[in-house]
């Protein structure tokens, strides 16, 4: 009689499956909060101030959205002195003249504005706008 062979079975190596599937889902929510909280910043983040003198001869009518029938495109300046040109829609035509603080969010651009005197305006402000009158 032959001697009988013992079959030896192997232990299975357990599944990474599982880990896997765990670390790809918190990538994934990490990744979802991290595009929420840059989308929160943007819409809602830290305002920031610009000021511009009303310029009627450069507005134009629009056609009607939101309450908003004119448009604007000013030479503004930031309160540190940079300037750039600044669009932005109103319900009316603005007093010619008038200087404007108008408060900006990253990606929405102006999102209010209010009159100012020539003497509220930041130093580096009055620089680079001139005086009425």
């Amino acid at each position: 009689m032959a001697p009988r062979r013992e079959k030896r079975r192997m232990r299975k190596e357990p599944r990474m499956g599982k880990a896997k599937t765990f670390i790809g889902l918190g990538i994934a929510l990490a990744a979802v909060l991290a595009l929420v909280a840059v989308a929160g910043w943007a819409f809602y983040g830290e305002s920031g101030h610009a000021y511009v003198k009303v310029d009627n001869a450069r507005v134009a009518a629009i056609e009607p959205r939101a309450g908003m029938e004119y448009e604007y495109r000013l030479d503004g300046v930031a309160a540190d002195g940079a300037q750039a040109e600044i669009a932005f829609q109103t319900s009316r035509e603005l007093r010619d003249g008038a200087y404007l603080d108008l408060e900006t969010k990253p990606l929405r651009g102006v999102v209010s504005w209010e009159e100012v005197d020539y003497d509220e305006l930041p130093a580096a402000v009055r620089d680079k706008l001139p005086q009425e009158g």
